[in-house]
């Protein structure tokens, strides 16, 4: 059935989450949308994705606004055989409280400078994503899919991921890679992407989000989604870049010696 997340605690929720849908016989697979603001990009990832219905589908949205969007969405009675759990937590590289700028729509974000004269500044509970992830996969046992969307914030919690030696435990990534042409950052950016390639992930092309929901819109499957492999071209801020791992990459050892 579908169910929604106890807002306080996430870590009971943790066996619920990793059993729902796994079969010891068989790849348990999970999709995690990080940043998931209304539940629109569920809806695409059960639309294009074969057999996601037997998926289970693990949500993160602090936003209290967009939490309420995405429940509302993703509770209909279409969805009541999915199991998608509904996490209102910020993803972040530390269990702590965070401030979060909120009511800003899919722009809703962490703010580390925090300015408490904002009154839509919020302080929200941070799940240290690394660690938690660890917990969260079954060596050998585990086909995990990430849409990773926060803004200003997937480089430190990418960063986190390299550090740890987490970013492995992954099979797929789509991200939303925000301030492209903020000098600032791009170094870091650079860096993290040199580093997927070195872990044994392939950057496939990127796909626009108005595409995509200009497809889902009509119905039509994935292949009709427009694929760019230069993102220079593209204009738009939701530029997602699909990236997988390699066959050849041999992450059964690794994972194995990780979560002993």
């Amino acid at each position: 059935k579908t169910r929604s997340s106890k807002i306080n605690d996430i870590f009971d929720l943790h066996d619920e989450i990793i059993l729902s849908n796994r079969n010891e016989s068989s790849i348990h697979h999970i999709y995690i949308d990080i940043g998931c603001f209304n539940g629109e990009t569920i809806e695409h990832f059960l639309h294009f994705i074969p057999n996601s219905t037997f998926y289970d589908i693990i949500t993160f949205e602090p936003d209290p606004v967009n939490y309420q969007l995405c429940k509302q969405r993703l509770t209909d009675k279409k969805y009541m055989n999915i199991n998608i759990i509904i996490l209102q937590k910020v993803v972040w590289i530390r269990d702590e409280k965070i401030y979060f700028q909120t009511e800003h729509g899919r722009l809703s974000r962490i703010n580390k400078n925090a300015n408490v004269l904002n009154s839509n500044l919020k302080e929200l509970d941070a799940i240290d994503f690394s660690s938690w992830l660890t917990r969260l996969v079954k060596p050998n046992k585990t086909k995990v899919h990430i849409k990773i969307s926060m803004p200003g914030a997937e480089l430190l919690l990418l960063e986190k991921m390299i550090d740890d030696d987490t970013l492995r435990l992954v099979d797929r990534y789509d991200i939303e890679w925000t301030d492209r042409e903020n000098p600032h950052t791009r170094p870091a950016r650079i860096y993290i992407q040199l580093m997927l390639d070195g872990f044994g992930f392939d950057c496939l092309y990127y796909t626009n989000f108005e595409d995509v929901r200009k497809v889902f819109q009509l119905n039509e499957t994935f292949q009709n989604v427009i694929k760019y492999h230069d993102w220079k071209s593209m204009n738009g801020s939701e530029i997602y870049a699909h990236y997988t791992q390699r066959p050849d990459v041999d992450h059964v050892s690794h994972l194995i010696n990780k979560l002993k």
